[in-house]
């Protein structure tokens, strides 16, 4: 009985107490009408009273009856806040409305700790670069989009930041290219495919300078690229664009190989379309382009469909899923280097056109769940395959399969965050239907990872902030040779346990010492694995081959980082930012295409003369990069400006030193036969073909059957090898009512560094177009060296509200540039814009 009355007096109590309260309820959204998941409402964190919006932006918090200041927050934006005074049982609805905070260096990024983030308190240099801001430039192939970037360049494909690589033929990559936060790169190559990434639904590009390996794991040893796709908003958003243009005859006339009368042109239409349906949010996307090319045979074609479904469940609060899928195809005509330089600067030497059918296809599940104490799960999975099939029987069908789960742990109170997760890898390459091991790309090959990575966040007096992390990984893959047939063998199975026995570490602080004031520190480690294509690939470019490396040794490396971010604000309409970098980067057994005698001396081509990935020793970066950006209003006129400008000293700590390098066959060179290369009656010792060093004569001295760097470089200095030392970045732009006018601009100084082999004697007689490189470059360096100078200008009206017109010029100077040798860039081209767009 007497337990009856206690539990009677507790149930009255709680009524009581229950009857006490109210409830204050509604939806966070931005200005644009999107709702902020994981916004907070705050009376007082202590007494339990907070909470924070679900998916649509909902919240219900209860609490007595009283008067209270309640505080709405959002990562990067304004806190609002709002006086609401309760009554008992009364269920109150708030709609509050954040906005953006106007600053700079205030937006939200998400790559540097993998959740949302403002930019000034991240501990690593990051750039964010809006969608707009590409659309504007007819960006439709994000490695255009990211050499505006300062200290970012792109070459054939390979990104490069802050000089962490050169040029590397189209096979692995220190920057790990990411769609939506999970890797675009294929699994055979492990290169990126940017044109497969939907610029029409790309809301911003986020670029992390210096490595990132403790959370992206192998391939991110020298940084990161994360396109992010737009979600709907309340509003639905639909976009057409159109744009079609033609290629100038280059500024030297004699180069322009197009009949009198036929214009080189492009086109393309891309259709977006985002929007919310009940419970689903959909994003649908469509491209289709075509390039006749200003260079002979050179004319591409491709279309692309894209699908993202999201469903947010009603019963389940804080549980969403989808699914996002991606079909890419193209086809046309390519060629590795130019038949000459001159007349036939535009044309390809014979023997090296390739007509190619690409397909890319991915299949993107994922399930999220936010529950009400701040905890996230994540689930995702990629499909990516990748064909390539073209005529020189040299094609690969990759297979790249990733997973990754994911768990979060937001602790307001504390100012702590934890994140970690779980992923796991698994990619497989095979040769073309068809076709036998040795007439593919690689052959046949896979390989799997598993990684385990943790990272901590920790906010002190809230001012100080610590990032603590560390990944472990494991790299397991076939290992095969070639024998004398050509034909792989596997002789065994090799993993990353020997090199890699310990996890990769970060470290990193961010100080706000005064009012826009923030001071950062960092350290990170780095790690990649030697792709499929590295390890395994065999293949000719004319004359050359290209050949395997099954011994071929994973780098690692450490970056550390010292940086200073300064907003500053001018009356009520102006505001900007400064900031300052000072970093260096160390590489251990750095992977680079080196020239040398790899292959057979009966091989196709020069004897088994060509390139081969290489470990070419310890490696040092130093550089700084300063970037600076204002924007405001004078009168009916808005003005923004970014520059940056940044300095790189690339250098080979062991120049002079003899390298382990092995051929086709395992064997560590030196150790085999080099014989002198017969051409025409004319004998030439094995040293002009593989060395500057006039002094290195393996024929006569065996003993001196080996390589160093510098016998590979063209240099007589210790630089690393296509790396530009300066770099200047600027992008500007106007509005003025209707109109909007747009300029951006590009330095890279001259590349001190190239492969010997591309300038040496033997090249020079027996092919036009190395005769072509050597005059090219004597002629450049006789010139002073100065570099390349690129600007590109557009001009956009909106003659009605949905219709916005643009034309853009490119090149407007008409400069003859490359970024790697053998082939120019795009002449001045024109482009004419059409957007219509409804939201």
């Amino acid at each position: 009985m007497q337990k009856i009355f206690y539990a009677l007096c507790f149930t009255l109590l709680s009524l009581m107490t229950y009857a006490q309260n109210g409830k204050i309820t509604g939806k966070v959204t931005d200005e644009k009408g999107e709702p902020l998941l994981g916004a907070t409402v705050v009376i007082d964190v202590s007494k339990n009273q907070a909470t924070t919006a679900d998916y649509d932006g909902n919240y219900e918090l209860s609490v007595p009856a009283g008067t209270y200041t309640v505080v709405y927050h959002s990562v990067g934006k304004e806190d609002t806040k709002l006086t609401v005074t309760l009554k008992e049982g009364e269920n109150q609805v708030q709609n509050v409305i954040i906005k953006d905070k106007a600053k700079m260096i205030d937006e939200v990024v998400v790559s540097g700790s993998k959740y949302a983030k403002k930019l000034s308190e991240e501990t690593v240099s990051m750039e964010v670069m809006k969608g707009t801001t590409l659309a504007n430039q007819n960006i439709t192939d994000l490695s255009t989009g990211v050499q505006k970037i300062p200290g970012v360049t792109i070459a054939d494909g390979q990104a490069n930041i802050r000089s962490g690589s050169g040029w590397s033929y189209g096979a692995g990559s220190r920057v790990a290219v990411l769609y939506d936060g999970i890797p675009i790169t294929t699994a055979d190559a492990d290169d990126a495919k940017w044109s497969v990434i939907p610029m029409e639904n790309v809301e911003q590009v986020e670029v992390i300078k210096g490595a990132a390996s403790s959370l992206y794991g192998s391939g991110a040893l020298n940084g990161i690229i994360n396109a992010i796709s737009a979600w709907p908003t309340d509003k639905p958003f639909t976009k057409v664009t159109s744009y079609a243009g033609f290629y100038q005859a280059p500024p030297d006339k004699d180069m322009k190989w197009w009949l009198p009368g036929q214009q080189q042109y492009f086109m393309g239409t891309n259709f977006a379309d985002r929007r919310k349906v009940g419970q689903f949010d959909i994003i649908t996307g469509l491209g289709i382009t075509t390039d006749r090319g200003y260079l002979d045979s050179s004319d591409g074609h491709d279309m692309h469909a894209n699908l993202k479904l999201r469903w947010r469940s009603k019963k389940i609060e804080g549980l969403n899923m989808g699914i996002s899928a991606l079909a890419y195809y193209s086809w046309g005509k390519t060629f590795f280097v130019w038949d000459s330089i001159g007349k036939k600067g535009y044309e390809p030497l014979p023997g090296t056109i390739t007509i190619y059918h690409n397909g890319r296809y991915i299949i993107d599940p994922f399930i999220n769940y936010y529950d009400k104490k701040d905890n996230r799960f994540t689930f995702r999975y990629r499909y990516l395959n990748s064909s390539n099939i073209n005529t020189t029987g040299q094609g690969s069908i990759g297979h790249k399969n990733y997973i990754e789960f994911q768990y979060a742990k937001m602790m307001k109170k504390i100012d702590l965050t934890i994140i970690t997760g779980l992923v796991g890898m698994y990619d497989l390459a095979r040769a073309p239907k068809g076709s036998i091991d040795s007439a593919s790309l690689i052959g046949n090959h896979d390989r799997g990872n598993v990684a385990v990575y943790a990272q901590v966040d920790k906010k002190f007096f809230g001012k100080l902030s610590l990032t603590v992390g560390g990944r472990w990984e494991y790299f397991n893959n076939d290992r095969d040779s070639l024998t004398t047939t050509n034909r792989y063998v596997v002789i065994g199975r090799t993993n990353s346990l020997s090199t890699l026995k310990y996890p990769l570490g970060r470290i990193g602080i961010n100080y706000q010492a005064a009012e826009g004031t923030f001071i950062r520190a960092s350290g990170s480690m780095g790690f990649r694995y030697p792709s499929l294509a590295e390890l395994y690939v065999h293949t000719y470019v004319g004359p050359l081959g290209v050949y395997s490396n099954p011994n071929l040794k994973p780098e690692k490396g450490y970056s550390a980082e010292l940086g200073i971010k300064q907003a500053f604000k001018i009356g009520r309409n102006w505001m900007g930012y400064g900031d300052a970098a000072f970093f260096a980067n160390y590489y251990n057994n750095m992977m680079e295409f080196t020239f040398g005698q790899f292959g057979n001396a009966n091989s196709p081509g020069l004897g088994g003369l060509g390139f081969s990935s290489q470990n070419i020793g310890n490696t040092r970066i130093l550089g700084t990069e300063l970037t600076a950006g204002i924007q405001g209003k004078i009168g009916n006129f808005e003005l923004g400006l970014i520059a940056g400008y940044a300095f790189t000293d690339a250098r080979a700590l062991d120049w002079n030193k003899r390298l382990t390098m092995t051929n086709i066959y395992g064997d560590t060179i030196g150790t085999h036969a080099l014989v002198p290369y017969n051409v025409g009656g004319v004998t030439f010792p094995v040293d002009v073909r593989t060395s500057n060093d006039a002094n290195h004569d393996p024929v006569s001295n065996p003993d001196s059957s080996y390589l160093t760097y510098a016998m590979t470089s063209s240099s007589k200095s210790n630089v690393l090898k296509y790396r530009s030392r300066h770099q200047f970045k600027l992008i500007f732009n106007v509005g003025y009512k209707k109109w909007d006018f747009n300029l951006d601009y590009q330095y890279l100084s001259f590349q001190e560094n190239i492969d010997y082999a591309f300038i040496s004697p033997l090249f020079a007689s027996q092919s036009t177009a190395f005769a072509g490189l050597a005059n090219y470059r004597a002629a450049q360096l006789a010139a002073g060296s100065k570099g390349y100078s690129i600007l590109n200008l557009s001009l956009g009206f909106k003659p009605v509200k949905n219709l916005k017109m643009a034309f853009i010029v490119k090149n407007v100077a008409n400069t003859e540039w490359m970024t790697r040798p053998g082939q120019f860039q795009a002449p001045r081209n024109y482009t004419l814009q059409l957007v219509y767009t409804i939201q």
